[in-house]
């Protein structure tokens, strides 16, 4: 990138911090590059290499980055940090939990931020049990932390713990009133419980071009006709359909193109109907199931059509996600949470088949094999 030579590594560290907090990696990973040539033993580029090659999911690298930095100084807290979260992405749970612990027993417990974000990884992970332990040492470093108080409500959602997610999310909007995300979730807890009134209540608060999840957008739209009996074109409804919009978008060509070629991979093909299968030939995965008689298909609202068997179908829509790494699992757990939340109809992720099976029921796909 060709620097000015005057930069020192905080120069260089601050900037690669603004493009990681930009989400451009690629440039803060070779920004980080050049500064390490120059001040290689620097433990604060260090550091943010470790963390942007972590958000790269290069685990490998991220490994090496902050074993560099515990080499160092063996107690840099937020290279525990990261270590930790490295290892729970490579399965070396046993490992990530004795760094987490070092934190606590190095005095880091009293760092809310640190606490946060410790707990956050083992939420990514499902360790719903572990993640409350270190956000409530963030509620008890800081008793009014809003922060904490919803990831406290995010935990118990995740458990399916209604009451504890109603108490957390209420208390974060209590701490922190114009805390949309937290508006959010409470909301979303009321609804399910049925008290539509108090849902949109909390939800209306959020102002359109704040909302971020197209479920929230969904439902404010859906509670405002039902409890004022506005007409679908109502003008209060607009700012939320616009954001819904923006949120929804359709797939581009070059989506399009993308999901082609990762469904090709699996066996599968997304766009073409049965006949066109049949005049071109069934990838190699989809003639087997044929074959075998398990041959399903499966259209999305976007329209794009899978077929295979249920396994491979669950695989071909994780692919074409924003999520392509998750497990299968993980990928039908969030998924089926989404759509509770959005419907308030429960679906199962337990397997393949109920998973597509609940969400046709709900009106999220349709099975049309």
């Amino acid at each position: 990138m060709n620097q000015p030579d005057s930069w020192n590594y905080e120069h260089f560290d601050s900037e690669a911090q603004r493009l990681y907090e930009a989400g451009d990696f690629d440039q803060a990973l070779g920004l980080l590059k050049e500064a390490l040539a120059r001040y290689p033993d620097s433990i604060e580029l260090l550091v943010s290499l470790g963390y942007t090659r972590l958000a790269r999911e290069e685990y490998a690298w991220a490994r090496a980055a902050f074993e560099e930095v515990l080499r160092l100084d063996p107690e840099h807290e937020e290279a525990l940090a990261g270590q930790g979260d490295v290892l729970l992405k490579l399965g070396e749970r046993a490992s990530a939990f004795l760094l987490f612990e070092a934190l606590v027993a190095l005095g880091y417990d009293q760092d809310v931020e640190l606490m946060l974000c410790v707990g956050r990884s083992l939420l990514r992970e499902g360790l719903l049990r572990r993640a409350e332990r270190f956000f409530r040492l963030a509620l008890a470093a800081d008793p009014e932390s809003a922060d904490a108080a919803l990831d406290l409500a995010f935990t118990f959602y995740r458990e399916g713990d209604s009451e504890g997610a109603l108490y957390w999310s209420r208390e974060a909007v209590r701490r922190d009133p114009g805390f949309g995300e937290a508006r959010a979730l409470y909301g979303n807890v009321l609804y399910e419980r049925g008290d539509f009134r108090a849902a949109l209540a909390q939800l209306e608060t959020i102002p359109a071009p704040d909302v971020s999840d197209p479920a929230v957008a969904w439902r404010i739209i859906e509670l405002k006709r039902r409890l004022r009996d506005l007409p679908a074109d109502a003008e209060e409804l607009g700012p939320y359909l616009l954001a819904l919009e923006e949120l929804t978008p359709d797939p581009t060509p070059e989506e399009r193109l993308l999901a082609e070629l990762e469904a090709g991979a699996s066996g599968l093909s997304p766009w073409p109907g049965a006949g066109q299968l049949d005049l071109f030939g069934r990838p190699p995965a989809v003639a087997e199931a044929a074959a075998e008689g398990e041959v399903h298909r499966v259209r999305a609202p976007n329209g794009i059509v899978y077929e295979g068997d249920w396994d491979g179908i669950v695989r071909a829509m994780r692919n074409g996600s924003d999520r392509p790494g998750a497990s299968l699992s993980d990928f039908m757990r969030d998924e089926a949470m989404r759509l509770r939340a959005l419907t308030g109809l429960p679906v199962s992720w337990q397997t393949a088949r109920a998973f597509l099976e609940d969400s046709a029921r709900v009106g999220a796909l349709e099975i049309e094999r």
